[in-house]
């Protein structure tokens, strides 16, 4: 879901302040505060000030990269995770033989395994 934005005058910022504030944080819309029709500032949630803190003085390719790095390293784990929960018996994707193998069918997975 997309953040809302909305642009108040600062004016009526001062008259609505707490229930403007109250839009920001649980809503975590942001709020834009014209100062005679020109943007002068913007009211955000902290979670967006931590990431817009992380990304001040950062080259934008960097920046980029980042973002990357960590959506690679989430698609690794996830995959990780995939792997290990593929057995519907065990949980595991064949490190261990499944319970209740009679001897033949042990040994065609130890043979499998090697």
């Amino acid at each position: 879901m997309p953040t809302e934005i909305r642009k108040i005058s600062v004016t009526d910022f001062r008259k609505h302040a707490s229930q403007e504030l109250k839009f920001v944080h649980e809503e975590l819309g942001h709020l834009w505060l014209p100062h005679h029709g020109k943007p002068m500032c913007v009211v955000i949630p902290m979670r967006d000030e931590l990431v817009l803190h992380r990304a001040i003085g950062l080259d934008p390719r960097e920046a980029m990269h980042r973002a990357m790095v960590d959506a690679d390293r989430m698609a690794s784990a996830v995959e990780e995770r995939r792997r290990w929960v593929s057995d519907p018996v065990l949980g595991t994707s064949g490190w261990y033989p499944k319970v209740g193998m009679d001897d033949a069918t042990y040994q065609l997975w130890k043979a499998k395994r090697e």
